[in-house]
C-alpha cells in the first residue's frame, strides 16, 4: 500500500512539473505572432501591419535544436517589403530573432532541405512596376550564427 501511495505521489509530481514546463514555454506560433505584433506600427499615418507569409521548423546549423524559420510581409499604406527571419533558441528557454534578410519582391511559404532554406519568390524583371513582379523563382538561403547569406541566384 505504501509502494502504491509512493508511486502515485511521483506520478503526480511528474505530471504537475510536466504542466508547470509547458505553461511557461510559447509555441512556434505564439513566438511568431509576438514576433509579428513587435514589428508593427500605429502611429496616425504611419501605420504598418505584419503579416506571416509562411514558417518552416528545422534545425538549420546541426546543434540538435530546431530554428524556427519566418518569411513574412511588412504591409505599409502604399507599400509592402519582405523579410526572412530566423530564430534561434537562447540558452535552453526561448526563441529569439536570431537574423533577418530583406527579400527581393513577393516571398512566400519557407522549407528546408539538407539545411538550405527554400523560399518561393515572385522577383521583378527589368520592366516590371514596383507592384507586380512576374518572375517565379525557387531562392535559396543558408543561415548561420553570422546571418542569412543568398546562395544561389
Amino acid at each position: 500500500m505504501v509502494k502504491r501511495i509512493v508511486g502515485f505521489f511521483f506520478l503526480l509530481l511528474s505530471v504537475c512539473l510536466a504542466v508547470a514546463a509547458h505553461a511557461q514555454s510559447k509555441s512556434n506560433e505564439d513566438v511568431i505572432k509576438a514576433f509579428l505584433t513587435s514589428q508593427e506600427t500605429h502611429e496616425p499615418g504611419m501605420e504598418e501591419a505584419a503579416q506571416s507569409m509562411g514558417n518552416a521548423i528545422a534545425d538549420l546549423d546541426g546543434d540538435g535544436k530546431d530554428e524556427i524559420i519566418l518569411v513574412w510581409t511588412t504591409l505599409g499604406p502604399t507599400y509592402w517589403r519582405n523579410t526572412l527571419t530566423v530564430f534561434s533558441i537562447d540558452g535552453e528557454k526561448e526563441y529569439k530573432p536570431a537574423s533577418s534578410f530583406a527579400l527581393e519582391g513577393a516571398a512566400e511559404n519557407p522549407s528546408v532541405k539538407n539545411g538550405v532554406i527554400l523560399v518561393e519568390q515572385v522577383l521583378y524583371a527589368k520592366t516590371d512596376p514596383i507592384c507586380c513582379p512576374t518572375i517565379k523563382k525557387q531562392m535559396k538561403y543558408r543561415w548561420d550564427k553570422k546571418g542569412i547569406t543568398i546562395i544561389d541566384q
